[in-house]
């Protein structure tokens, strides 16, 4: 009837939808490698997001003389609470998501992840806080990217026309 390849396939597929967990959110299925990679990406990102705060925080210190100057410095401050504060549930996230990678192996050695409903809640909780994690951050680091470009190009400015006076 069917021919051999084909029945093959099938059986490939079948084990392969053994292997996917049913996620109710979006209406697809993950597998566990990719439960595994949403929390390793997650980790790598807030890594490299502690790396920008650093830079950020040392970027507005720098010129803070010439925030000071523009009258500034209470927004200044104010953002450096904001990288603080994203700072630092950065971290709580961070310590979760290894929490949650520690459960996952637990469950993969009793072959149940796909059983334990909590764990899959706990994921897409997860999902959703680190979402709204990078997006602020992502919007307090354009916000501080906007500030130090109109400060540098207003001393730009100033550069030039103290140039243009001396000639």
């Amino acid at each position: 009837m069917f021919p051999t390849f084909f029945i093959e396939i099938q059986q490939l597929n079948s084990l392969k939808m053994k292997t996917k967990i049913k996620k109710d959110w979006y209406g697809r299925l993950k597998s566990v490698e990719e439960l595994h990679n949403d929390a390793t990406l997650w980790i790598s990102e807030i890594n490299f997001i502690n790396d920008e705060i650093r830079f950020l925080n040392h970027l507005l210190s720098s010129n803070y003389i010439d925030f000071l100057e523009a009258g500034l410095d209470k927004k200044i401050k104010g953002m450096i609470k904001k990288l603080d504060t994203e700072k630092n549930m950065g971290n709580i996230l961070y310590k979760n998501i290894i929490l949650h990678k520690k459960i996952m192996r637990e469950l993969i050695e009793t072959k149940s992840v796909t059983s334990n409903k909590n764990y899959l809640e706990t994921h897409k909780k997860l999902e959703r806080e680190v979402y709204v994690y990078f997006k602020k951050y992502r919007k307090i680091k354009k916000n501080i990217f906007n500030l130090v470009e109109s400060i540098m190009r207003k001393k730009e400015q100033k550069k030039l026309v103290g140039v243009n006076h001396l000639n």
